[in-house]
């Protein structure tokens, strides 16, 4: 999940004429993820402190004249002539196009074309968005698609999305100047939002893909998707020669082994015997984490991950002029207990989250790698210091605010009614998993990776120091959950593997530069069984596909 300062396009509304109007600029250099991107309804216009034109980093096409194919695009596919055509705030990954229709009455649609075209599997990926938000339609507020075309066969010569355009505003730009008691009540939207994600289960780790029954093409409602694919994780980022990961339902330490196993296969075969020391040393550091005791039997059970959830993707709106159906009850009673002096917020409910946006890339992870805590609901990330690196498992160093204090505690006492081990995965054992996945799911191609691995290694090896002669106490309710319980129906054998490592660098020892091993297999071992691994015997640790 790389992070950067987000690019904003200039800013501007367009009628179909030509003629052009400022726009209220929303805010700009908020860290995230570089796809991050604003499409709701209220000032999200493109933010006028841009350095740069998107048009000009991009490469892109001008919006003085990309606005003409635009409206040719809607007339093709039956909508008319748009009244109004505005240049949105885009991320690194799609151009942001915002639409309005006023017959029969104003209806407002955001347009949502990759900016690469197909060389990163621009038509697969569409057609995971579409099917991903249709089926989180089912269960959260997100925005509905209108229509959607994977080819380049339309006015655009581009991949596109039509969605309907959330009402209210971006979170971003509302909620740090509110009152305490409304950011409370925002606060309990997000937490009971946030429960509500964490109950749609998964049956395997992976990334959320569309089945084979979505569409190609569609330029009405689109229809609904009740379930979803889970398929393996890419090797890489992006890419359409990505490799892919495929992992079934294992436990969590398995899980991240043989995922960074397949890693260093991937460096044998690159040429990078540097890299494939460090993921044998992430492999050893998840196998002390599972021998001081911070792997869980659950751990193996997975949900939902959105992976940008934050004050940025996130639309609000009072209810008095808000869809309240988009509210997500929780309906549990206050524990005297738990909850903290001052915390209490009345059930006057005049804010409403309208909708979450940017749910491109869901992946379906293990529960304790989604609970990264929200600091951002008690720390704006853009007052952050120009060290922290968008990591929402860093606290920040000044201690917080008494209000800001209430909000975390606020939000953790919600989230501890609905989970007792919430806090542990938040803030206890959850940020050193986070930190070993991070690896595992995006190895070494994100910025300041390397930096962040020798952290770790450092972090870690003081702290399974310290407590090698006292290991992790396990809560009462957990005493039967042991690492030795976990992993009972699915054994790492690490003879297995140094035998398959052997094999793989004698057989690359002379060729690291591709397959070379005559065997006519194509999987480059050079054992002619064409599973990859290099034994012989014809069967994988664990699958991997070729896209």
């Amino acid at each position: 999940m790389p992070f950067a300062r987000v690019q904003a396009d200039d800013s501007e509304a367009v009628s179909p004429t030509g003629s052009t109007s400022s726009g209220r600029g929303s805010e700009d250099g908020a860290l995230g993820p570089s796809n991050s991107e604003t499409s709701g309804d209220n000032d999200n216009k493109a933010g006028g402190g841009s350095t740069q034109s998107s048009t000009v980093e991009y490469s892109q096409e001008s919006f003085e004249t990309y606005q003409h194919k635009v409206s040719q695009l809607c007339h093709d596919i039956g909508y008319g002539k748009p009244s109004k055509i505005e240049r949105m705030k885009g991320g690194s990954f799609n151009r942001i196009i915002g639409l309005e229709f006023a017959t029969p009455e104003v209806t407002k649609y955001v347009l949502r074309i990759p900016r690469f075209g197909i060389e990163f599997d621009e038509a697969q990926d569409i057609k995971d968005q579409v099917a991903t938000l249709s089926y989180v339609s089912q269960f959260l507020p997100v925005p509905s698609i209108a229509a959607f075309d994977p080819t380049q066969n339309n006015a655009l010569a581009s991949a596109y999305v039509l969605q309907k355009r959330v009402p209210g505003s971006v979170m971003q730009q509302v909620f740090y100047n509110l009152p305490l008691a409304e950011k409370l009540q925002i606060t309990t939207k997000v937490a009971e939002l946030m429960i509500k994600m964490e109950s749609m289960k998964l049956d395997a780790s992976g990334r959320v893909v569309a089945r084979d029954d979505v569409p190609d093409l569609q330029h009405q409602q689109m229809p609904s998707v009740q379930t979803v694919k889970i398929v393996g994780f890419r090797s890489t980022r992006y890419g359409s020669t990505a490799q892919f990961l495929a992992i079934g339902d294992v436990p969590f330490t398995s899980l991240m082994r043989i995922i960074l196993h397949e890693r260093k296969k991937l460096c044998i075969i690159e040429n990078e015997p540097w890299m494939m020391e460090n993921m044998k040393m992430l492999q050893k550091i998840a196998s002390q984490m599972e021998e001081v005791g911070l792997v869980r039997i659950k751990d193996n059970q997975c949900i939902l991950w959105h992976w940008d959830f934050a004050a940025r993707n996130i639309m609000i709106s009072q209810s008095s002029t808000a869809d309240v159906s988009s509210h997500v009850p929780v309906n549990q009673e206050p524990k005297e207990d738990l909850e903290p002096p001052g915390t209490t917020v009345t059930n006057t409910d005049s804010w409403v989250i309208t909708g979450v946006l940017d749910w491109d890339g869901i992946v379906s992870v293990p529960l304790v790698l989604a609970r990264q805590p929200p600091i951002w609901l008690w720390c704006n990330e853009d007052g952050r210091s120009s060290a922290w690196s968008g990591n929402l498992d860093v606290p920040p160093t000044r201690k917080l605010t008494d209000d800001e204090a209430r909000i975390k505690d606020h939000f953790d006492h919600i989230m501890a009614k609905a989970d007792p081990s919430y806090i542990e995965d938040a803030y206890i054992r959850g940020p050193w998993l986070r930190r070993l996945a991070r690896f595992a799911l995006y190895g070494f191609s994100e910025f300041g990776c390397f930096e962040r691995y020798d952290a770790l290694v450092k972090d870690w090896e003081e702290h399974y120091s310290s407590i090698s002669r006292n290991r992790y106490e396990c809560s009462d309710s957990e005493k039967d959950d042991s690492p030795a319980e976990a992993e009972d129906d699915y054994v790492w054998d690490d003879d297995r593997e140094e035998a398959e490592n052997s094999v793989i660098e004698s057989e690359h020892e002379d060729d690291f530069d591709g397959d070379g091993d005559g065997d006519g297999d194509g999987d480059g071992d050079g054992d002619g069984d064409g599973d990859g691994d290099g034994d012989g015997d014809g069967e994988e640790i664990q699958t991997m596909d070729t896209k």
